[in-house]
């Protein structure tokens, strides 16, 4: 988009000084035309780039935003209220709090990137008195981080951040100990995320 306005603005600089330049030749015909036209030229690329500039620090001020709202509004918070032994495989999150986009399944406790970009997935867990538990945060089933809650009798809290690129349908999830407990009479067990940037980051 801004190329294009960029484009349009470039010919008609161009042609008000082609027009500014026959005008000066018509009124002083001693000048060279040549020399003029130089003359010209130089003063509209030089309100070009000015221009360009411009258009570079208002598209960095757009950056991400379409009419004053984000292009792709992806985020969600869920709470587990999973109370049976842990599954062998992803974490039932499964009450939501919010799920703006709907990239989030609670009932499969996996998130799934709706776009390509830079995300923000959280994860924090607190085992029932006396349960070790391990739990693995996973993108399409790759362990990165794992959390541990030792228990022995109290109730211990686990959480990792991680700031991290996806492809658009990577998914993330958590997956723990299975046929261990988590303690769910309180809102412990959370599974958030963000997108922070769509674009892509290395």
């Amino acid at each position: 988009m801004y190329r294009i306005v960029l484009v349009y603005l470039c010919i008609g600089l161009i042609h008000i000084y082609k027009v500014k330049c026959d005008l000066i030749k018509r009124e002083n015909k001693q000048l060279d035309g040549k020399q003029c036209c130089y003359r010209t030229l130089d003063d509209a690329m030089t309100e070009i780039e000015d221009l360009a500039g411009k258009l570079d620090k208002l598209r960095n001020k757009s950056y991400g935003c379409k009419g004053n709202k984000p292009e792709h509004p992806t985020a969600f918070t869920a709470l587990s209220t999973f109370s049976s032994g842990l599954p062998n495989g992803p974490i039932s999150f499964d009450k939501e709090i919010a799920n703006v986009g709907n990239s989030y399944n609670p009932s499969t406790g996996k998130f799934t990137a709706p776009v390509s970009g830079l995300y923000s997935i959280s994860v924090s867990i607190m085992g029932l008195h006396g349960n070790s538990i391990h739990v693995a945060i996973r993108k399409n089933g790759q362990e990165l981080a794992r959390l541990w809650t030792h228990g022995e009798g109290r109730g211990e809290v686990a959480s990792h951040t991680l700031n991290l690129p996806l492809k658009r349908g990577d998914q993330m999830w958590a997956s723990g100990s299975p046929g261990k407990k988590i303690y769910v009479g309180e809102p412990y067990n959370v599974f958030s995320g963000i997108l922070i940037a769509s674009g892509k980051f290395n």
